[in-house]
Formats: C-alpha cells, sequence, structure tokens
C-alpha cells in the first residue's frame, strides 16, 4: 500500500502578494482621492475605464484581491472591499467582505482507500480543477458530499445572471459580472461548487462562493458550496474541505461553516489494465466526432434526463453555439448514450440510463471504455499497455488516421488532438496513462501490466 503523493506547490509561498503587485495594489489610494470617492458612504460604483485611466493598470488585475491580507491600506482603515457588479463596473462596499478559515481540530485525517494511481505529467500539473478530477474519479468526494451519480459540469469562466442581495443593510445588483468556477459537479438534485487552492490561505474573498452560488440558484436545485484545499504535510498530501451555506440566500454576509474535514489517500494496489485491454473496438466506430471536452460528452445524458431534449434546449443548457451543440450531441450519440425518438427528440439510450445510475468512480470507468470502442483510441491504448516504454505523440496518431479514415488536410491535426485530449481525459480520471504537454501518450508506470 502506498501513499498518493501530489506534487502541488506549498501553499505558505502564495499567501502574500508580490512587492510589485503590493504597489499596484496600493494605488487604490488614488483612485479614492482623485475620485473623491466618499468612504463613509456604504456603496460607491467606479467603472473599469476609471481604474485604467487612473492607475494605467489593468482593472481586472486591480480588482483582484482574494484575501483580507492584500486588501490596499485605504480599504483596510475604512472597511471597504471591492465587488465587480458588471463586466465594466464595480462597487467599493462598507462590510465584511472576506471570511477567516476555520481551523480543522481534527489533528488525525480521515484515509480514503483507492486502486486508482496518478501518473508523472498529472503530478505536473498543479491545476486545483485537475486536484478535483482526481477526487471525484477515485470516490473521495462522494465520501466528502454524501452523495452519490456526480457528473462534471462545468469548470472556467462564465457569467452571472441578474440578482440583488444585501450588504451591510444596503441593497446591490449584479447582472452579468465575470466569475471562475474551479470545479462544478451535479446529479439530478444538487449542484456541487468548488472554489480550490493549492496551499492554505488564511482568509478568501466571500464572493469566491456567493457570486456562483447565485448563479446556480436559479436551476432550483439544492447548491452546496466548498472550499477545498490541498496541503502539503511531511511525507504526503492532505485533501481539506470546507463546507459552507448562505441563509438567507439574498445575504452576502450571511455565510456560515456547515462542516470542514481533512482527508489523506492511500493507494492500496496497482491499477490493473487487462479489463481496458477487453474492450473490443466497434467497426463502425470509426468516425471521431471533434469533441475534445468528455466531461461536456458524459454530461450529454443528464441533460436530457432533465429534458432537455431538443436542440435548442441542449444548446441553451450547455451555452453552445450551434456548431458545439451538433459537435456533442453526435459523440453522445456515437458513444451510445443518447439516441431520437420518432419526432427527432433527444432520449437515453439503455447505455445512456445505466451511465446515470453509476457511482462516480464507475462511470469513469464507463466513458472509458466507450472511447476505447474507437478501433484508433483503442489501438493507440493496446500498443502503449502491450509494449511498456512504448510513446505514441501526435503525428503517429495523425498517421493512423491518414490510413483508417478518408479525413484529409487540417481535419487530421484536429482529431488527433481530440483524441490526445481523450486520454489526457483517461490520465485524469483514472490514471493509467500518461499524456504530457506535448501530447506523447505512454501507459502511467503506476499500472499493472497483465
Amino acid at each position: 500500500m502506498e501513499w498518493c503523493l501530489l506534487a502541488a506547490a506549498d501553499g505558505n509561498n502564495r499567501t502574500n502578494q508580490s512587492p510589485q503587485i503590493s504597489r499596484k495594489i496600493e494605488k487604490w489610494s488614488d483612485i479614492v482621492t482623485q475620485l473623491h470617492i466618499d468612504v463613509s458612504k456604504p456603496i460607491n460604483n467606479i467603472t473599469a475605464k476609471q481604474i485604467k485611466q487612473i492607475t494605467n493598470e489593468d482593472a481586472r488585475l486591480m480588482a483582484k484581491i482574494d484575501r483580507i491580507e492584500n486588501l490596499p491600506r485605504v480599504f483596510r482603515e475604512n472597511k471597504l472591499f471591492l465587488l465587480p457588479v458588471s463586466r465594466k463596473e464595480y462597487a467599493i462596499v462598507k462590510g465584511e467582505g472576506y471570511h477567516k478559515l476555520e481551523p480543522i481540530t481534527d489533528t488525525k485525517p480521515i484515509t480514503h482507500t483507492t486502486q486508482l494511481p496518478i501518473s508523472a505529467s498529472f503530478l505536473k500539473a498543479e491545476s486545483e480543477g485537475v486536484l478535483l478530477e482526481y477526487a471525484t474519479s477515485c470516490g473521495l468526494l462522494e465520501k466528502v458530499i454524501g452523495t452519490q451519480n456526480l457528473i462534471q459540469t462545468f469548470r472556467g469562466r462564465t457569467t452571472t445572471p441578474n440578482f440583488s442581495f444585501e450588504v451591510d443593510r444596503s441593497q446591490l445588483t449584479v447582472n452579468r459580472a465575470q466569475i471562475e468556477v474551479d470545479a462544478g459537479f451535479e446529479n439530478p438534485g444538487q449542484i456541487i461548487l468548488f472554489e480550490a487552492k493549492i496551499g492554505v490561505p488564511t482568509s478568501f474573498a466571500i464572493r469566491q462562493l456567493y457570486y456562483p452560488f447565485r448563479t446556480a440558484y436559479q436551476s432550483g436545485k439544492i447548491v452546496r458550496n466548498f472550499f477545498f484545499c490541498l496541503k502539503k504535510a511531511v511525507e504526503r498530501r492532505l485533501y481539506l474541505f470546507w463546507e459552507y451555506e448562505f441563509d438567507p440566500y439574498d445575504s452576502f454576509e450571511s455565510i456560515k461553516l456547515v462542516q470542514c474535514k481533512q482527508y489523506q489517500i492511500k493507494i492500496s494496489k496497482r491499477a490493473s489494465v487487462k479489463e481496458y485491454q477487453n474492450v473490443r473496438p466497434i467497426e463502425n466506430k470509426k468516425e471521431i466526432p471533434q469533441a475534445n471536452d468528455v466531461n461536456k460528452i458524459s454530461e450529454f445524458p443528464l441533460r436530457i434526463f432533465e429534458g432537455y431534449d431538443t436542440a435548442d434546449k441542449i444548446k441553451h443548457a450547455f451555452g453552445f453555439v450551434n456548431r458545439q451543440s451538433s459537435y456533442y450531441r453526435h459523440a453522445s450519440e456515437i458513444l451510445g448514450l443518447v439516441s431520437r425518438d420518432q419526432n427527432g427528440r433527444y432520449k437515453l439510450s439503455d447505455r445512456g440510463e445505466a451511465y446515470l445510475s453509476l457511482s462516480s468512480q464507475r462511470k469513469s470507468q464507463y466513458i472509458c471504455k466507450l472511447l476505447l470502442e474507437f478501433p484508433i483510441v483503442n489501438q493507440v491504448f493496446l500498443d502503449i499497455s502491450i509494449e511498456p516504454g512504448k510513446v505514441i505523440n501526435r503525428q503517429h496518431i495523425v498517421d493512423l488516421l491518414k490510413k483508417n479514415s478518408h479525413l484529409t488536410g487540417s481535419t487530421l491535426g484536429r482529431r488527433a488532438q481530440t483524441i490526445v485530449s481523450w486520454f489526457r481525459w483517461i490520465r485524469n480520471n483514472l490514471g493509467i496513462v500518461d499524456v504530457n504537454k506535448n501530447g506523447d501518450i505512454r501507459i502511467s508506470k503506476h499500472t499493472m501490466l497483465m
């Protein structure tokens, strides 16, 4: 039995801003002075253009004040903080804009055991989202959250809807402000949101949880909010989780701790590739759909289950343009997860229904086997798993596509990139392959070859 060691930067090096950034942030005193801002007022509005004109700095960088210790002096002395209210406007607000992380009093972390290995290139990723993807696939998130059938449905930047809330007894309205979600998971009844950090800060900006919460709140599902940190310990890494709620939902400062726990992961034994080597390729799956994001493919059945059964509804649910919608619908159909009824509406296939009933860990294994049904994907996997040390690069995949399909020109490169992206997903979720930043694919040294 071996410990799961994650090569991530220690957060102690991240808690303090560099002197250069600190000097930029202190330019807020120039803004307050030149615009004659009344710091006694509960809310003062300011535009991104004004920030740029006065400081000659990018407004988004000037607004990135994620911890209480990073506040400029003029904000600290007057109990002020900053909130985005749209893509082009901010509000300087009086009140409590930050929350101090509660100490986790359990001195001994809870051990979670898994057979899921971690590949060498995964260790170099240092990505909060990738770490959460691994935590999902190894079953840890289901243990933390206490619910099953989670599907990762979004990650990255998006915009908020129009919503209003109370902060320090004043009302503020936000409309289409940009936010970033480190990871969002769903099942039919819940949405689980994560703000994630490598290292453990002393505090965080409440908006990092509140804006995604209000964005998801309109879905009608139960929304749960988690703050996740990866902590570097002596010889292992600890997964730390804090869950928060906002009650009432329309009060910015109503943040309350629900639970906090810390875990460590043990890898019990090496995973075998035998069950994946036994997947038989299906000849009519020679066409590789242009759908690089496997998480979006696997989300498709959930949306069909929820009633998004037409192209327009799917486009709305995913925020797709027409072309993207057709790509991922086509991919889900080729994988056999969805089909269409006689009226052209999407419906779950038997495979799709079976997929939704699985645990998160089983879901990853199930999708991997569906991907391996594509003959070229299957051939690449067999080549690297039967011959340890063999490396397949992107050009090799292009050559395979030339030989085994009717693709030509730049399409060959795009489809090869799709296959590399699929193997990168397999790396993140199952750990049985390794994919470096150049797209070179090999079997993971942590797997058991049989």
